[in-house]
């Protein structure tokens, strides 16, 4: 699974709705222990401005995974052996690369995003940060009108990694906010390494931090979930929820009063209303194309209208306040020309701020 960045999206299935967690939003990837300082022992050559690395308490990474999309497959290990705040404006990544195979690499450009262009260095450009908590990706930063990231660079041609050799290198990206305390490690050829720890540096690096710098690239990000049934689905951006109902589970057909059914689903969303501490709810309701719109439109604002008093009903927070819509046929999700896509398309929509 991929979380994608606001010009896309991604889902995948679960049974029921229920909060967005963190974890679920991550690629598994073989993950080693480790404490919240320094990093683990690597070979190989590091570079100056942050190169090398600090050991953990237990002397392991703080993470780590195994190449999935190369041609050295599981001979390439990656782990994050530090990821510290350096001042208030970056958080620098410490990683060793290391080749467990009995060939060497005979070039590591593997690292680097998009693909090397000529003359550039081989650079660690293609890794980058999720934080999973306000739904954001963060890309290494670039050096002031340059070409590549503040990040370890190796020039000339070739970098050769020997059979059993390590490499040491280090990226560094714009600071979080305060308030978190672990990201996802991202890179293009490994799984993803979730909540690897970010703590502050016991010593600032100067010449990285006064390193000039363009301004940071920071992309939103947005997730999608479906129910294995079909019967509800939620999109999530950093500061909203859309919670999206199937009507086939809220009414009986051309019907707009509530059925038995949906009860517990409307409780569930309630209970996440109140613990957003959300101030208002907009709830939308939709049909498929069967029929006439001059039925369809009054019929999907009738079943808004249905959900919003439901929902005054379940919910506990003081001076909240509801908007309702019907918008018929009109924009739906689905492809009407299948009963998949038309169930998909009956709905009620009810959107929220976190």
């Amino acid at each position: 699974m991929r979380l994608s960045s606001t010009s896309g999206h991604r889902s995948y299935r679960l049974h029921r709705v229920l909060p967005l967690a963190a974890a679920a939003l991550i690629t598994t990837s073989c993950v080693a222990g480790g404490g919240e300082d320094g990093s683990g022992d690597g070979g190989g050559g590091g570079g100056k401005d942050g190169g090398g690395s600090s050991p953990n308490a237990d002397g392991g990474p703080l993470a780590s995974s195994i190449a999935s999309s190369t041609t050295l497959g599981s001979d390439l290990q990656l782990d994050v052996n530090s990821l510290e705040r350096h001042g208030g404006e970056v958080a620098l990544l410490r990683m060793t690369l290391t080749n467990n195979g009995e060939e060497d690499v005979k070039g590591i450009d593997i690292l680097r995003y998009p693909s090397r262009a000529d003359g550039a260095p081989y650079s660690a450009s293609g890794v980058s940060l999720i934080d999973t908590k306000n739904y954001q990706r963060y890309r290494p930063l670039m050096r002031a009108g340059e070409t590549d990231c503040l990040c370890e660079s190796w020039q000339g041609d070739v970098r050769r990694i020997e059979a059993g050799d390590s490499l040491d290198f280090w990226v560094a990206f714009p600071a979080p906010p305060e308030d978190v305390t672990e990201m996802t490690v991202n890179t293009t050829v490994t799984p993803d390494m979730p909540a690897v720890p970010i703590s502050e540096a016991a010593e600032v690096d100067q010449e990285i931090v006064d390193t000039p710098v363009d301004d940071p690239l920071i992309l939103g990000l947005r997730s999608l979930q479906d129910d294995l049934g079909g019967d509800s689905s939620r999109e999530e951006t950093g500061d909203e929820t859309s919670i999206m109902l199937s009507s086939d589970v809220l009414f009986e057909v051309n019907e707009s009063e509530l059925t038995s059914d949906a009860d517990s689903a409307l409780e569930e969303v309630a209970e996440e209303i109140d613990a957003s501490g959300t101030e208002s709810v907009r709830i939308d309701g939709y049909t498929d194309d069967t029929g006439d719109d001059s039925i369809n439109e009054p019929l999907s604002e009738d079943r808004a209208e249905e959900v919003r008093e439901r929902l005054e009903e379940y919910t506990e927070s003081s001076g909240l306040t509801f908007e309702t819509a019907g918008h018929g046929s009109s924009d739906p999700v689905a492809n009407n020309d299948t009963e998949e896509g038309r169930q998909k398309n009956r709905r009620v929509t009810i959107t929220f701020e976190k």
